[in-house]
């Protein structure tokens, strides 16, 4: 008779535990879909909780009992394991902050910038992929939140918003490559200048809590000599969410100076290893 009335009092309370609980997750998580999942696994919980409690009252051996334990977590550890691990990774989200709602981040293929950063996963905007550039492409990606467990996150704009980026020029031997130099750094200045100083400050901030080995944002040009051809190499920081119009403006600014030069003569890979080959012609 004891064992029944305590049987029902667990019961009875689980069932206001469950109630309380799911009322408590209505008012305070906004998402429905991070509701639904919430509310779920307590319920789960609670209900696999209220088994292992009715078993402890209706069986008496010691020995058994914790074997019956043993064998009951294992097999919940292993039936939520997915959903544990991203609860355990939404909580090093908030503890550590490796991102934040409005950063661009890469996690293995995935790259985009976060929406939202639910309970159990996080929302990115997708960038890239059939798009050839840093542009979405319209997708909405729902990453569980345990990759912050085993994967290496790349934060675009964490602590500093600028990234480094590089545009190819080749010439053809014969070419003056000096003036060539000189008309795209002249090119670029105007067009860059302004996320130069922005970077520069910036990187003045992160000294401040990091080890910064170098300050040096100024844009570079760097000159290589190939079998066939002369390859320039005009390196700058932009934003990155402007990372495409800048290169399409410093690309297209630059050939349209360079064309007006008759002593310098810009081709492509293919185009310069046609001229060069044995057989042509």
């Amino acid at each position: 008779m004891d064992a029944l009335l305590t049987s029902l009092i667990v019961v009875f309370l689980a069932y206001i535990i469950n109630s309380l609980t799911g009322n408590l997750i209505l008012r305070r998580v906004s998402a429905s879909k991070d509701r639904y999942t919430l509310r779920k696994t307590v319920s789960i919980l609670i209900t696999v909780l209220v088994f292992a409690s009715l078993f402890a009252i209706w069986v008496e051996r010691t020995s058994t009992l914790l074997i019956a334990y043993g064998i009951l977590s294992a097999g919940v550890a292993i039936a939520l394991q997915d959903l544990l691990r991203s609860i355990a990774g939404g909580i090093l989200i908030i503890i550590s902050h490796p991102f934040k709602a409005g950063d661009r981040i890469q996690v293995g293929d995935s790259t985009g910038d976060v929406l939202d950063i639910g309970s159990f996963s996080t929302t990115v905007m997708e960038i890239k992929e059939w798009v050839d550039a840093d542009q979405y492409t319209g997708r909405i990606l729902h990453i569980p939140n345990s990759f912050v467990l085993n994967q290496t996150i790349k934060n675009y704009t964490k602590d500093y918003s600028f990234i480094w980026d590089e545009i190819r020029i080749l010439l053809i031997y014969g070419s003056n490559w000096k003036k060539a130099e000189e008309i795209a750094l002249k090119t670029a200045g105007p067009i860059v200048v302004e996320f130069e100083d922005l970077a520069q400050k910036e990187l003045l901030l992160m000294g401040e809590k990091y080890f910064i080995t170098t300050y040096d944002v100024q844009t570079k040009l760097y000159t290589k000599m190939q079998e066939n051809w002369i390859e320039m190499r005009l390196r700058y920081v932009v934003d990155p969410r402007k990372r495409r119009a800048i290169s399409h403006l410093l690309i297209s600014n630059i050939l349209e100076a360079l064309e007006k030069e008759e002593d310098i003569m810009v081709g492509t890979a293919t185009s310069i290893d046609l001229m060069k080959s044995p057989d042509k012609g």
